[in-house]
C-alpha cells in the first residue's frame, strides 16, 4: 500500500474509531440517564431529594420530641401517684378520714376518689403542701392522659431533675409550674426513705 493510501485510511479509520466511541459512549450515558429516570420514577425521587430529606428529618424531630413528651408525661403521672401514696394517703390517714375503699378509688381514678367531700380535703392537703388547686388540677389532667403506668416506689434527685428538665423544654408555662411545684413538695415533705442515691 503506498503511502498516500495509508495516510487516506489512517484518518478514516481514525474517525471512525472516535465515532464509534461516542456512539457507545453515548449510549451508556442514554443507558445511565435512563435507569436512572426508572430507578427515581419507581422510587418517587425524582430532583426533590434534597427537600424530602429534609422533611424525613422533621418528622423524625416531630416524633422524637412526642416520644419524649410522652416519657415526661408518665413520668409525671409516676411522680403524681408518689405524692398520692406518700403524703396524701398517709393525711387523711391521721385525720381518721381513711375508709377501706378510699386507696383503691384514689389509684383507679389517678387522684379524684368521685367523692366531693373527700376530694375538698385531698385539695387541702395539696394547697398545704405548696400546689395550687388549678396546678393540682393540671397534674391530674396530665396523670389521666397517660395510660397506666409502672409504679413508682423510690426516685432520685436525678430522676426529678430530668423530669424538670423535660418539663422545661417540652410543656407550657402552667404545666412546668405544676410539675415545679410538685417536684418541690416532694423533695420538701416525701420522706427520706424514699429517694434513692443516685
Amino acid at each position: 500500500m503506498s503511502n498516500t493510501a495509508r495516510n487516506l485510511s489512517y484518518p478514516t479509520y481514525n474517525s471512525a474509531k472516535k465515532s464509534s466511541k461516542t456512539k457507545q459512549s453515548f449510549q451508556n450515558t442514554y443507558k445511565a440517564i435512563d435507569h436512572e429516570s426508572i430507578i427515581n420514577s419507581l422510587t418517587g425521587y425524582d430532583n426533590d431529594l434534597g427537600e424530602r430529606l429534609e422533611r424525613l428529618e422533621r418528622e423524625a424531630g416531630m416524633q422524637a420530641q412526642q416520644i419524649e413528651l410522652s416519657e415526661c408525661l408518665e413520668c409525671v403521672a409516676q411522680l403524681v401517684d408518689l405524692f398520692k401514696r406518700t403524703i396524701i394517703t398517709s393525711e387523711l390517714q391521721n385525720q381518721n378520714d381513711w375508709q377501706c375503699d378510699t386507696q383503691h378509688h384514689l389509684q383507679q381514678n389517678k387522684g379524684i376518689t368521685g367523692n366531693r367531700l373527700l376530694d375538698d380535703k385531698v385539695e387541702k392537703i395539696v394547697i398545704n403542701k405548696g400546689l395550687t388547686k388549678e396546678q393540682w388540677t393540671c397534674l391530674l389532667y396530665m396523670a389521666l392522659s397517660t395510660d397506666d403506668t409502672v409504679e413508682l416506689t423510690k426516685v432520685s434527685k436525678k430522676h426529678l431533675q430530668k423530669v424538670h428538665d423535660t418539663a422545661l423544654r417540652l410543656l407550657d408555662a402552667d404545666e412546668q409550674n405544676a410539675i415545679f411545684a410538685l417536684i418541690n413538695a416532694i423533695e420538701k415533705y416525701i420522706s427520706k426513705n424514699y429517694f434513692i442515691e443516685k
